[in-house]
């Protein structure tokens, strides 16, 4: 990677990275995340936001051992993560959560793939969900989605960084853009818990961890600019 930044700097971010997630592990409880309404909806957003915060572990991982092309490109696997959870909760009808709610089978997968792609489910949520959680969604995909994609079908910005360097400035860019959507992923999932208290905590937890947060993030007193300008 180019040095434009010390390369201490980003293990000192990505150590703070690692601090933020235990602070937000802290606010649920100790036997994992709790469903206030278990139903098949709730237990499919909490499933994927899951998977959004485990995508936030592996980019991490990732930029650990210098492997920042492979760190961009679970950074797009992470927004489709917390995207498929907002589609979820505010937009998927009851026809489509059964669908994706099925035991995986070649029937379940044939069905699937009948449900609406990356665009569909992006404007839906435009439409159907709250203005704090849309418009970081739509942030991130006006300005990250295309170069994102380049690095997951190893297209123009991988190989240019491949040859020519990757900054360690973007390399913390990104791992600041991953801890604002793991946060999202981390308030929803404190949203299903039906615990007011804990949605207070997870929210407002941001303020102690500003250094390894998106610089939006900094001006919003609730949490909700976690949002990327640039991926490259």
């Amino acid at each position: 990677m180019n040095e434009t930044v010390e390369p201490a700097r980003l293990d000192t971010l990505l150590e703070l990275s690692e601090d933020f997630e235990e602070a937000l592990t802290a606010c649920f409880p100790a036997g994992g995340f709790v469903l206030a309404v278990a139903n098949p909806q709730h237990e499919l957003v909490a499933a994927a936001c899951a998977l959004c915060i485990e995508h936030a572990s592996a980019l991490r991982a990732a930029f650990a051992v210098a492997a920042p092309s492979s760190g961009s490109a679970i950074l797009r696997l992470q927004y489709e993560a917390l995207l498929r959870a907002s589609w979820l909760l505010h937009a998927a009808t009851s026809t489509q959560i059964d669908t994706l709610a099925r035991t995986l089978d070649l029937e379940a997968e044939q069905a699937a793939r009948k449900l609406p792609g990356y665009m569909e489910m992006l404007d839906a949520v435009m439409k159907k969900a709250p203005q704090g959680l849309s418009a970081p969604i739509a942030e991130f995909n006006r300005y990250s989605r295309h170069a994102l994609n380049s690095f997951v079908h190893s297209g123009i910005h991988p190989l240019s960084r491949a040859r020519d360097g990757y900054p360690l400035e973007m390399a913390a860019t990104l791992v600041r853009f991953s801890n604002g959507l793991m946060h999202l992923g981390y308030r929803m999932l404190a949203s299903l818990s039906g615990s007011q208290r804990r949605m207070n905590r997870v929210t407002h937890l941001y303020a102690g961890f500003l250094d390894c947060l998106p610089t939006l993030n900094r001006d919003s007193t609730q949490g909700d600019g976690n949002v990327p300008r640039h991926a490259g």
